[in-house]
Formats: structure tokens, sequence, C-alpha cells
């Protein structure tokens, strides 16, 4: 693993003393979410904490972190160390490609995967909703299905291959919260043209008209480990309410094996565990897989593998979840409205103490 544990200890120790020693108290949403977490119910939607901001503000993304906790997560233990009810309001959204649930779960070609899965939240059974990959991204972040032509073409963001709907990125811009989306191999902000290892059909914030101009802001290159977007992002916060990360097809199994993509999460998670967010208890990560193996507009099996200091160690759960869950869980803690689909879907906040 790159840095090895002592690069990781002087991480977290110098992210630490940048952290700040104010607080931020609870929210009443907040704390209904934990209330309703610690009874296995799903989170209370909301916009209030939008009403704090006033119009076309991005207070957002300048909020203080609060203090970090005395036990914070660490390598050997990624999950399952603060007590209390979760605090979560920011999520982090990785997502991986084309592999059954059987093909990761268990492979000695991801150890850092399984690791992450014995050590923090497995769903046992997710169904992502369909084929090929374009649809399930766009079902993950909007809760409406994607059918027939043109989706099941996985083409590029243009023309008919565009939507209007309503999108989890519109409802956190309409709330008064940002996002962001980091993507590898793009050349340059709101990719909207495939080439090389980049697949736009991967980043889909690009689909969504409504949001193009925040797109091309706020849609970004990914970077390299040691500098770039999601390195900055990772060393100060993040301090956005939701940041998607797109590995290259090389990096996310979908041209490269299972054991290139384990390494490439490797080399992110020791900058992960070190962020702010996440040490605070403020931050979940979700690895999500678009689809399993399989074709045709039908579902599939596919890994899901849930993080956040609040998640207790070992948690596994065997409700249905699917597309739509993850959907969800990012609208509830993020707090805005639940969307399309979503709204009937089971929720991961529960489950995995979120």
């Amino acid at each position: 693993r790159p840095g090895g544990a002592a690069a990781v200890l002087a991480l977290a120790c110098l992210l630490g003393a940048g952290c700040g020693s104010a607080a931020r108290a609870g929210s009443s949403a907040a704390g209904l979410r934990g209330a309703g977490a610690a009874a296995g119910v799903p989170a209370p939607t909301t916009r209030a904490s939008a009403g704090a901001a006033s119009a076309g503000s991005t207070a957002d993304s300048s909020a203080a972190l609060p203090a970090v906790a005395a036990a914070v997560p660490t390598l050997q233990r990624p999950c399952g160390t603060p007590k209390g009810a979760p605090r979560v309001d920011k999520v982090l959204l990785v997502w991986e490609e084309n592999h059954s649930y059987s093909s990761v779960i268990g492979s000695s070609s991801a150890p850092e995967i399984n690791m992450l899965a014995r050590k923090c939240g497995l769903a046992t059974h997710y169904r992502a909703v369909d084929h090929p990959s374009l649809p399930n991204y766009l079902q993950m972040t909007s809760g409406v299905p994607y059918t027939g032509y043109p989706w099941v073409d996985d083409c590029d963001p243009a023309g008919a291959c565009t939507t209007t709907r309503t999108s989890v990125f519109s409802e956190l811009d309409a709330a008064g919260k940002q996002w962001r989306s980091y993507v590898e191999s793009m050349g340059a902000n709101c990719g909207l043209v495939s080439y090389g290892n980049y697949a736009a059909k991967h980043n889909p914030a690009a689909y969504y008209t409504p949001v193009r101009a925040r797109c091309r802001a706020w849609d970004q290159p990914l970077g390299s480990l040691a500098r770039g977007a999601l390195h900055s992002a990772l060393t100060t916060g993040p301090r956005v309410s939701l940041s998607t990360v797109t590995p290259n097809v090389q990096d996310d199994m979908h041209d490269g094996t299972v054991n290139q993509a384990d390494r490439w999460l490797a080399g992110w998670l020791p900058q992960i565990l070190a962020s702010p967010a996440y040490r605070s208890g403020r931050m979940a990560v979700i690895l999500a897989w678009d689809e399993g193996f399989g074709s045709g507009e039908q579902p599939s099996d596919a890994p899901l593998v849930v993080m956040s200091a609040s998640t207790p160690a070992g948690t596994r759960s065997a409700l249905a979840f699917n597309d739509y869950s993850v959907l969800r869980a990012v609208c509830d803690l993020t707090g805005v409205p639940d969307i399309g689909l979503s709204t009937k879907a089971a929720s991961l906040v529960g489950p995995f103490h979120l």
C-alpha cells in the first residue's frame, strides 16, 4: 500500500492540526436522523439546512468542520470508532464497474476491498437495476428508469442523449448546497466526449442539462495522489455535501483487472480515512458497482460497500438494496428530498448506522 502506516499516521496528524477546534452543534434534523438510524428507520428528508443560506449562497463549501473525536479511523480500524448518534451529512460516492458480487467479495485479487467489507459495512443482496452502464448511473442520480434508445447505447451526452430531469445534483443546487465530481483521465471540466481511458457514460453529471453550468465548474479532472482536485478536497474536507469519484476504465474494473482497481483504491484510502470530514464522523463513503455480469435490461447482483466512522465494524445487511437505495441515502444524508423511485427504496442509513 503506497505510503504505509507511518505515512497515514503522519498525514492524519497533519490534517488533525488543521481541523480547528470549533465543533458545530447538531441540528434538529441531524438529531432526528441519528434517532431514526438507531431504530433502523430511514432518515427524514428536509431542506432545513438550506434555509440558513441566502439565495445563491455557496456557504456549504466553507462551513467549518467540527473538531475530530478522540478515537479516529485508521487503516486498522476504518469504521466503528465514535460512540453516540451518527452525524453524517456528507457522502463520497466511488463508482466501480461491471463485476458481480462473487467476483469481488471473497476474491484474493481484491484484498483492500475485502478488508473494507469485513471492517466496515457490506450489502449482501444489492442489485443493479439494469444493463448497460449509463442507465444505472442516471438511475442512481435521478431515481428515474432510463430504458430503451438512446440510453442502452451508452451514448455520450449530446442531443437526444441528454436529459432535463431532476437529479440529485440539481436538488443540492436548489438547496444552496454544493457537489463535486472527480473524474480520472478527463482532460477538462465536464467532458462531453469519451476518449482514451475516459468514458463519459461513467460521468452522470454531464448528462443533466439543467446543471450544465455547474458541471463546467464542479465536474473536474480527478488529478493524482499527490496533487489535483480530489487530493485537495480530501486534504481540506471535503466540504461539499456530495462528492462522486469516477476512476478511469483501467482503474474501475471495466477494462482493467480486479486487482488493478483494488490497488488504485488502496492508494486513495489513506487520504480518505485521514480527511477531516471522514475523521470527524460527518462523511460516509459508498463503493458502488454500476452493474454485475449479464446483459440486456435485466437486474444483476453487484457488490456494495459502506464506510463511515459510525458504521459498526463487520456490519452486514441482507436487505434488498438497489441503485435507488444509494440515491435515497445520498438525499437523506445531505438533507434534500428523496426523488423518483428512491422514495420507495430501502435506505442504507439505518442498517449501516449513518
